[in-house]
């Protein structure tokens, strides 16, 4: 841990700090835990949820964060069969439910592939089931119609949580279902929940050699640090873009807004880029790779930690998510490349004030009131600048 920074540990963005990327996050001054859930259960034939996945498209098992040693094997997969075709209850389904009906797997993920494979005939019970052993071996095609049958009309028990239930009760949700192995972070549920276009933008991102150079390789890829403060800095250039406000909408086709949830923030701009056109996200790759190359050949290696910019303080310091963002944003106007040595003379003065430190290392640092400030502080600096 960093023993000598008065500081978060969910602002320093390094292997063994960043509290925010667990799923006990931060909660702002601001804000207080959203407590609706709109939740109900449901019941529902293995046959009318295979017809939801195959034909009509709204299931996706996809979502589920798939960690090793999680695979069924053969053994496993012809007990859950032989268990459905004695009768035994199964445990319940976890579901969320988007605005469009479409459900996506929180728990329960294996037991849904196992029997949607089998009944496509991908794979032959094992021969060494201990009970019904009249059906070692066979494929769903070999068994008699009456055991298909009772397969087919075996009821799932199915909770199902539905909108406007907010991404931090999901993501509480998530996490206490699948405490059987690693708790996930915040950003590796939604990695697990948003898949589409927008976890392949920031995994190619990510691989942006200006960020890893910039950045030292210091922000781990580990649980998605990195794609962490990539995806907060996109949320915020989108957030603070003129051009984007009367696109920039939620599922429900209301204004994203930011009101001191970080995670509702970045949940709704995944959803938003999963339905972006082409063109939106060739603009974002665009302007993160020109970012990240005017950030490096402005500012240089490092620009990222707080200690480049603070005299005799004795530590080099990790990369500060906060900080990250804030200079990032005001390295995506290219004017800054005509002004180079201005604006490296007006961040040198910005970090002569305490009150700038103290926002950008609060621990409140995802409040309403702090991120205003230091993008407005960033705003002042192009405003000067630029003369606008």
């Amino acid at each position: 841990m960093l023993e000598s920074v008065k500081t978060a540990d969910h602002l320093e963005l390094e292997d063994n700090g960043e509290a925010s990327l667990t799923p006990g996050h931060q909660v702002s001054d601001d804000t207080v835990y959203p407590t609706k859930v709109v939740f109900s259960r449901e019941m529902f034939s293995i046959y009318e949820v295979k017809r939801r996945y195959n034909e009509r498209k709204t299931l996706e098992l996809a979502p589920a964060y798939q960690r090793e040693g999680n695979i069924w094997d053969n053994k496993r997969k012809s007990e859950l069969i032989e268990s459905i075709l004695m009768g035994m209850p199964l445990p319940v389904f976890y579901f969320f439910s988007d605005v469009n009906g479409v459900w996506q797997v929180v728990d329960g993920r294996q037991r849904l592939t196992t029997l949607f494979d089998y009944l496509g005939n991908g794979f032959a019970l094992a021969k060494d089931l201990n009970i019904l052993k009249e059906i070692c071996g066979k494929k769903f095609e070999e068994l008699s119609p009456f055991q298909q049958g009772i397969i087919e009309d075996y009821s799932l028990h199915i909770n199902l949580i539905k909108p406007p239930t907010p991404d931090r009760v999901k993501f509480d949700i998530f996490d206490r279902v699948n405490r059987g192995g690693i708790s996930l972070n915040n950003q590796e549920m939604r990695n697990a929940i948003y898949q589409g276009r927008a976890t392949e933008l920031l995994n190619e991102l990510a691989k942006n050699q200006d960020f890893l150079t910039v950045t030292e390789k210091s922000v781990s890829d580990k649980r998605m640090k990195d794609k962490y403060i990539i995806l907060r800095f996109i949320a915020f250039y989108l957030l603070k873009s003129e051009s984007h406000k009367s696109i920039l909408l939620d599922e429900r086709n209301n204004p994203i807004e930011y009101r001191s949830d970080i995670d509702d923030l970045l949940g709704k701009i995944m959803q938003f880029i999963n339905r972006a056109d082409e063109s939106l996200i060739h603009e974002i790759k665009a302007v993160f790779n020109q970012t990240m190359h005017n950030a490096l050949h402005i500012f240089g290696v490092g620009c990222f930690r707080v200690s480049n910019y603070i005299e005799n303080s004795g530590k080099n310091l990790p990369v500060n998510m906060a900080w990250f963002e804030s200079l990032a944003y005001l390295c995506s106007d290219d004017r800054i490349l005509s002004n180079k040595v201005q604006a490296k003379n007006m961040v040198q003065q910005l970090f002569k004030s305490n009150d700038f430190l103290n926002i950008i290392r609060a621990q409140a640092v995802d409040s309403t009131l702090n991120v205003t400030s230091r993008f407005n502080s960033m705003d002042e600096i192009m405003r000067k600048i630029y003369n606008d």
